[in-house]
């Protein structure tokens, strides 16, 4: 079987909690979105590797623990003595808000070597979120992306931070290259008002796809997402649930996606652009069930297929 690479951020989410004595208090949970899309793939029953930067601290050693937990391989993923990079997580109003504190974390000092990467030529190496806000590991990742693209497939979910980016423009262009060589792009309506201000998802997704994508997927929260392939545009409706928070449903309908292609054999060279409407169409709703169901629980937690097989029945 073809593989799932992530490279990316592994961090500590703090989120909110109630305290014994009734006040908040912040419990620390394992996410960054690379290491969550991560997860949601190896729960949805794909080969995976993670290949960000782990800290050696107590939280890098918490963070693989987590990633092993899963299934998922770490001897890609360089072991630093620098901090793991801490989020601390605001849920009110239901809508998940973020400060970060990523000053010198090992994420910020990864060097990824293209000229010892060896994937098969179906894989899919992931890029994405605040690993390319930050100099100079944010630099070092897209061109590592450029590196490989052709000997591997390339996935990309921007993520984007506007509140954490300090230069918005470097930031859009070191994204757009990765977008120029991406097979598979994934982002949400927000990464596009980020990406390109007063672009609609169509026309964004459009010209991506005259670009060389195989696949553009927009997400747009509840109302579900969109997929645009050179032939096919479809649209899933996201089911009904109850929501607890929004964390990670990004990225649990990015890993689930990835996922699925890779078991059909469509992140093979070529073979997205002979996917039919029925296969994109069940690929995407069961990505969007996934988030969903994602949504009914506390932080990050992907589901398994069965969750989303029972949840997808009920729906109809």
């Amino acid at each position: 079987m073809a593989r799932l690479w992530f490279m990316g951020e592994a961090l500590i989410d703090f989120v909110p909690v109630t305290a014994a004595d009734g006040g908040r208090a912040y419990a620390p949970r394992c996410g960054g979105s690379p290491m969550n899309a991560a997860k949601a793939a190896a729960i949805a029953g794909a080969e995976v590797a993670f290949m960000g930067a782990l800290s050696t601290d107590m939280f890098g050693e918490m963070l693989a623990r987590d990633l092993l937990a899963h299934g998922i391989d770490i001897a890609a993923a360089p072991r630093l003595g620098r901090p793991t990079t801490l989020a601390f997580v605001d849920l009110e109003g239901g809508e998940a808000r973020y400060a970060f504190f990523n000053e010198e974390s090992a994420t910020r000092h990864l060097v990824p070597d293209p000229a010892t990467f060896a994937p098969g030529p179906a894989d899919v190496v992931g890029f994405g979120s605040i690993s390319l806000i930050d100099a100079p590991a944010a630099e070092r990742i897209a061109a590592f992306a450029e590196a490989v693209a052709g000997r591997a497939r390339i996935a990309i979910d921007p993520n984007a931070r506007p509140g954490m980016t300090p230069d918005p423009d470097a930031w859009r262009a070191r994204v757009g290259r990765i977008l120029a060589r991406a097979d598979i792009v994934r982002l949400s309506v927000e990464d596009i008002a980020a990406l390109a201000p007063g672009t609609g998802p169509a026309d964004f997704a459009r010209a991506q796809i005259a670009a060389g994508a195989g696949l553009v997927v927009v997400t747009d929260g509840a109302a579900g997402a969109e997929a645009w392939t050179a032939h096919h545009h479809l649209r899933r409706s996201a089911p009904a649930v109850a929501v607890v928070d929004t964390v990670g449903a990004g990225d649990t309908l990015h890993g689930t996606l990835l996922a699925r292609l890779v078991a059909t054999g469509r992140a093979a060279p070529g073979a997205l652009g002979a996917i039919t409407e029925a296969e994109l169409g069940h690929a995407l709703e069961h990505a969007v069930a996934a988030a969903a169901l994602n949504c009914t629980r506390a932080g990050c937690a992907p589901p398994d297929p069965a969750e989303v097989a029972a949840l997808l029945r009920a729906a109809r």
